[in-house]
């Protein structure tokens, strides 16, 4: 017992420090951009930039990409000094059989169709404002973006949550279903940009995502899930907005 309190803790802390890389890893990208475009960038020119980051984007897609790729790294690092399992193992790296693949994308596209029925139920729009008040200053960006938040974000949060941070608090004394529900919870929350009834769909999610994650044994089906499921969100904002 002593060891799997040792475990959560453990867990909790590094997921504290990622929490923190995750926060540094939206401002790296959009600073890079600074020097790009700057001949110095300005602590107050660099907030400028970080406000406009929800509403344009171009900042939101490179911050998504700059972030994948600062983050990563790092929680594969800090899974590597986890001495207790094999980095393999850990993140469950394991090839997925065809079928298997199959069932949890019939899966992901049945949570879909039902969200897309519950929704309209239960708000005025079936789609955040935030989403809604994107600006594209260029074709590039649209496609920019697309890329950057269905293709590169569901591998950084995967790799966290459905990753990391699921395995870890799994050899705790909360076990594999707590595990699922605290990650869960902390995924729903870092998306607190979305309105209340989206969180608790984000939320279910999750469950789903985690629970595919132990019956699939590999990180790669709840990647390929949250990838079809922010593709899908991407395609249809772009048909109601009729930039698509």
């Amino acid at each position: 017992m002593r060891d799997t309190v040792k475990i959560f803790y453990i867990t909790l802390f590094w997921g504290l420090v990622i929490g923190f890389l995750m926060a540094v890893g939206q401002i790296v990208p959009i600073y890079v951009y600074a020097l790009f475009t700057e001949p110095t960038v300005s602590l107050n020119g660099l907030r400028g930039l970080m406000g406009l980051v929800k509403e344009n984007a171009f900042l939101l897609a490179i911050t998504a990409i700059g972030s994948t790729l600062f983050v990563v790294p790092f929680v594969l690092a800090i899974g590597i000094l986890q001495k207790r399992w094999k980095l393999r193992d850990h993140f469950d790296f394991n090839r997925v059989k065809f079928k298997t693949f199959k069932f949890w994308f019939f899966i992901a596209v049945i949570l879909l169709v039902v969200q897309d029925y519950v929704l309209p139920l239960l708000v005025e729009q079936d789609m955040p404002d935030f989403m809604l008040n994107i600006t594209y200053p260029s074709e590039f960006s649209k496609w920019l973006l697309l890329f950057g938040v269905a293709f590169m974000s569901p591998i950084l949060e995967e790799v966290i949550f459905r990753g990391y941070l699921l395995k870890g608090f799994a050899h705790s004394f909360i076990g594999v279903y707590g595990a699922i529900v605290l990650t869960s919870a902390i995924w729903a929350f870092i998306h607190f940009q979305y309105e209340l009834v989206y969180l608790v769909m984000i939320f279910v999610i999750g469950l789903v995502l985690g629970y595919a994650r132990f019956k699939a044994n590999s990180i790669y089906v709840p990647i390929m899930m949250h990838i079809f499921f922010n593709l899908m969100a991407g395609i249809e904002l772009y048909i109601r907005k009729g930039i698509l």
